[in-house]
């Protein structure tokens, strides 16, 4: 850890943990949040926490993929020094290329540890704190990747699938306490995502996949550089959000204009495979 949240914190504005700051929209929101609160930057490049530091941030140097006793005591430490913990906001994250058959163990465990676990444990990290104050905002970004699974990328889309439910469950344990978490779905934004270090593959590499996977890896590679979405506008929207009357944070949150198209499209693939078979579906039951 860093020694940048080494002095106590004294200030009356609220305090933010940003994960993924290092790059990408973890990085603009912390820029942005910084503007009007205490942001506590945290990442495992120190590369990218100088920018966020620059931007008046403190700064913890943290691989999320530590020990949980690791990651909790950083976190209670954070707490400790800033004595208040307002906003949560989980946006770590990469993507792992390759076919399910083409990812190891040890890759499934460290995308896991990054996009479920990591948010997870951080969100146990701090709810004691909101616990006793009745109040508090978490934001879990999950993103357009989790509606279905997509060939290629069969290991993140299950991640984000997997936080995304989390989440729904977090929500309505955690509302009637005065907590408010938020499902963040983005879209496609024009960050480093897709960049050498970020966007990593499979080391093993299967050649009878290369006629499935190709036409994805060059669409893939096409994308970058070309998404849509502006991760400033995404960020100042984030923060207005959260900074917000409570009862007004939503609990779902589309950033992107391909969400919404993407969700009902996935949504409807499966509503017609259900119908396909609806003959099998209805007949389940025990008979007079």
């Amino acid at each position: 850890m860093s020694s940048s949240t080494s002095v106590p914190i004294t200030s009356t504005r609220p305090v933010w943990l940003v994960t993924g700051a290092s790059s990408g929209l973890g990085l603009e929101v912390a820029i942005e949040a910084a503007k009007l609160a205490t942001v506590v930057a945290i990442g495992r490049d120190h590369h990218g926490l100088e920018l966020a530091a620059n931007a008046g941030c403190r700064t913890v140097e943290l691989d999320l993929r530590a020990s949980a006793e690791h990651v909790s005591s950083v976190i209670a430490d954070i707490i400790k020094t800033a004595g208040r913990v307002d906003v949560l906001v989980n946006a770590a994250g990469y993507i792992l290329e390759g076919a399910v058959e083409e990812t190891s163990d040890a890759e499934l465990e460290d995308i896991f540890h990054t996009n479920v676990f990591a948010p997870i444990r951080l969100a146990r990290a701090v709810l004691p704190h909101m616990r006793r104050t009745g109040a508090g905002v978490i934001f879990n970004v999950a993103g357009i990747g989790g509606f279905s699974g997509s060939p290629n990328a069969g290991a993140y889309c299950s991640s984000k699938a997997a936080l995304a439910t989390f989440t729904e469950a977090l929500q309505r344990e955690t509302g009637p306490l005065g907590i408010r978490v938020c499902l963040v779905q983005l879209g496609h934004f024009r960050t480093a995502f897709l960049k050498a270090g970020h966007r990593l593959h499979t080391a093993l590499r299967i050649v009878d996949y290369d006629p499935v996977l190709d036409p994805l890896r060059k669409a893939f590679n096409g994308l970058d550089g070309h998404q849509p979405g502006d991760p400033g506008k995404a960020a100042r929207a984030l923060v207005h959000i959260a900074s917000s009357d409570a009862d007004s944070i939503p609990t779902l949150l589309a950033l992107g204009s391909d969400v919404v198209p993407a969700e009902l499209s996935a949504h409807e693939a499966k509503r017609q495979a259900f119908l396909a078979h609806d003959t099998w579906t209805n007949s389940m039951g025990f008979d007079a």
